[in-house]
């Protein structure tokens, strides 16, 4: 059996706490410096992907993946969400908004759109997780990675308000979005594969040209340089910044292979059901300290995800369900 990775679980930890980090409303400086989170995330299901070398020879070898896609990322969300209504429609004095009252948000958090908020990220998964393979037949090489990026921006520059207001909500949610976040997807992929001169150039070229928009925005424009501006739909500086981030990570990444903290490999390994527990207790919970809010809703949706996966535990255990079923209720349950 292939020893877990633990180091990808250190990663995928980080981003988890920085996106929990970006819904409790820090200070402007520390918001910015959290942004790529949610990038990271994406390059890291690209380089788990591009580690595997899997290879599509069929119809059903695609069908599978996306099935299994669909059960790991959509079918955890619409097993939350109707939990997360059930508790507003009894409880609805707990909320400032009682979303059950609409009927249209609720159907928009189900179809991963709008809602409500905090679901659009698992589109961006799903969508990715159907381009992802299907880019990688085309996109091999980081000439072809360069070439797509270039035109993937001048596309975004010219097609801004092309539409009509909701036309273009749409174009933007369901394809400059994911076209955008892709580029990550692909990076991650590719990133094993380059040399060390590669990385490096990478490195540098992104840091000069952010330190250099940063420097016009604040001193020429004299105006804050926000990075989080460019992320709907990802562009310029939010994507040079990331990959800054990205190639500092993974260039310590060595060093965090050895590293054995529970809790930290927890979670790591459960990042889904942290992330939607959190949802619950962004509601449920309003210090007048962004941090104290950061650091509770990280606990109790930890505590809450560990709890969880007991009681799953224990229900196979003592219905004696079959290995098949018992695989799909850990996959929906325990991440």
């Amino acid at each position: 059996m292939i020893e877990r990775d633990r180091s990808i679980d250190i990663i995928r930890g980080l981003g988890l706490i920085c996106i929990i980090l970006a819904h409790v409303n820090p200070p402007f400086f520390i918001f910015q410096v959290r942004n790529f989170d949610v990038p990271l995330m994406v390059f890291i299901s690209g380089f788990l992907f591009g580690d595997k070398n899997q290879e599509f020879k069929s119809i059903a070898d695609i069908t599978s993946y996306l099935w299994k896609r669909f059960v790991r990322l959509v079918v955890p969300v619409w097993a939350f969400l109707t939990l997360f209504y059930s508790i507003q429609y009894c409880f609805p004095y707990l909320f400032k908004v009682d979303y059950t009252q609409y009927p249209h948000i609720i159907l928009s958090s189900y179809m991963l759109m709008d809602g409500f908020g905090y679901v659009w990220i698992i589109r961006i998964f799903l969508m990715i997780a159907i381009l992802g393979p299907l880019c990688s037949n085309f996109i091999k090489n980081k000439w072809q990675l360069l070439l797509y990026y270039v035109i993937y921006e001048i596309v975004i520059h010219y097609s801004k308000n092309l539409f009509e207001p909701t036309v273009q909500r749409y174009i933007d949610q369901f394809g400059s979005y994911s076209l955008g976040f892709l580029l990550f997807f692909m990076l991650g992929a590719q990133y094993k594969d380059y040399t060390s001169k590669t990385k490096i150039t990478l490195f540098m070229t992104c840091m000069v040209i952010t330190i250099l928009g940063m420097a016009y925005t604040i001193f020429y424009l004299d105006k804050p340089f926000d990075i989080g501006a460019l992320k709907y739909p990802p562009r310029s500086f939010y994507i040079y910044y990331a990959i800054i981030i990205f190639s500092i990570i993974f260039w310590i990444k060595p060093r965090l292979r050895n590293i054995n903290i529970t809790i930290l490999n927890f979670i790591g390994s459960s990042t889904i059901w942290i992330y939607l527990w959190h949802i619950l207790f962004i509601f449920l919970i309003n210090f007048k300290h962004w941090y104290l809010n950061w650091i509770i809703i990280i606990i109790f949706s930890m505590v809450l995800t560990y709890l969880q996966q007991r009681i799953v535990s224990k229900v196979i255990t003592y219905f004696q369900l079959s290995d098949t079923i018992s695989k799909q209720l850990r996959i929906i349950f325990c991440s």
